[in-house]
């Protein structure tokens, strides 16, 4: 059995290598809500600072995606991932809330410059060398990251133990020093600059924008997955860390304890990519999303009924295993629709409606749990995922 196809390692080994690099050492996923628990914030303020990098996102998406179809993805990506390294570093030292609340907002506007124009790098390149690999992209771009993330977990409970929770902020600068390094000198980009006058540019992103903003929302197909999308991550964000950390605290983990957790969960996402390869069918994408999306629901839901620490491990895990499945399948899905001269735009377009349920959740999820406890919260997630689901069954192709 093949792991990689003709060609594939030649054309994409510089990307691989760099999402399994970078996730290794990205270790502050795993303990930033227990961090920021440590040095005394409310949930209710975990959650602000959580929200207001998807409010600068949500702002600066677009433009920054128009700026990478304009001058090239490679170098909007190498300028965001200098940005986040810089924040990294910043966050070390440190620790006055309102501070937070600031380089979170430039982490924020630094993550544009990546999200959306990575994909799209990746898939101009694809196109152009061979046009047959971009489902085994998606699928083995997951695998590679949560492979990493394994690692990262593993990793960031011994830094932790051993140097304190404020190490996890000089190992992710690393990580994207690493992303920096490797896509710089290795990885190579087909799409053509466009030379214009600073003028004209400004002009440009504009038209650009709202091109993309058009064809969005007057796409059979797209306006209704990007808004189930972003009703999704409202769901998710209600159920993410800062609901499940508490929980789990309750049930005795340790702090660096969680670098294990993060592992399994990495290890969950990483095999999930081969579950959606096994039971999806080419063609039937929309189906198997919609089927996820309802099974990551129902087994969330259990967790009303949950007083340990191992069945709601279980269900952690489960849910999880579902809710990664999808996105590789939606990814694909997603790319299908766009035509490539807009791809990085309509990509920045989806994570900009992702930013408005990661704004308005956070907060929300934080004063859940301050006022009725992360179990419940989880559990009004699961009926949040609801809609979504209504929406995405309601696209036809």
């Amino acid at each position: 059995m093949r792991i990689f196809e003709k060609d594939e390692l030649k054309i994409l080994w510089p990307f691989y290598l760099e999402y399994f690099m970078a996730s290794m050492l990205y270790v502050f996923p795993a303990f930033s809500v227990i961090y920021f628990l440590s040095i005394g914030l409310s949930a209710v303020q975990i959650g602000m600072i959580i929200a207001v990098a998807p409010l600068a996102s949500l702002i600066f998406e677009i433009p920054t995606g128009a700026f990478a179809d304009l001058y090239g993805r490679k170098l909007s990506v190498l300028v965001g991932y200098f940005l986040e390294c810089s924040v990294m570093l910043s966050l070390f030292f440190f620790k006055n809330y309102f501070v937070l609340l600031l380089l979170f907002l430039i982490l924020g506007i630094a993550s544009t410059f990546s999200s959306g124009s990575k994909d799209a790098w990746v898939v101009d390149l694809i196109n152009k060398k061979n046009k047959h690999l971009v489902h085994n992209f998606f699928t083995k771009m997951q695998t590679f990251i949560y492979s990493g993330l394994i690692l990262s977990g593993i990793l960031g409970a011994f830094l932790v133990k051993f140097f304190g929770l404020g190490i996890i902020w000089l190992a992710s600068a690393t990580s994207y020093f690493i992303s920096i390094v490797l896509l710089s000198v290795f990885a190579k980009e087909v799409y053509v600059k466009k030379k214009i006058e600073l003028a004209d540019s400004f002009k440009n992103l504009k038209n650009q924008t709202s091109t993309a903003l058009h064809y969005s929302y007057k796409h059979h197909v797209l306006f209704y997955l990007l808004l189930s999308i972003m009703v999704a991550s409202i769901s998710m964000s209600l159920q993410a860390a800062i609901s499940w950390t508490p929980l789990l605290k309750e049930f005795g983990v340790q702090d660096y304890a969680f670098g294990y957790l993060w592992s399994g969960m990495s290890l969950m996402a990483a095999i999930s990519p081969l579950f959606a390869t096994k039971f999806m069918k080419k063609g039937k994408e929309k189906r198997f999303i919609v089927l996820a999306l309802i099974l990551c629901a129902t087994v969330t839901s259990l967790i009303l009924f949950v007083s340990s620490l191992v069945p709601a491990l279980l269900i952690l895990f489960i849910s999880l295993l579902f809710g990664y499945s999808k996105n590789p399948v939606q990814s694909v899905y997603f790319h299908k629709f766009i035509p490539t001269k807009l791809r990085a735009t309509i990509s920045s377009v989806e994570s900009m409606f992702l930013s408005i349920g990661l704004i308005i959740s956070p907060p929300i999820a934080g004063f859940l749990v301050d006022n009725i406890g992360p179990k419940y919260t989880i559990f009004i997630s699961a009926i949040v995922m609801i809609p979504a689901i209504l929406l995405f069954s309601k696209i036809k192709e």
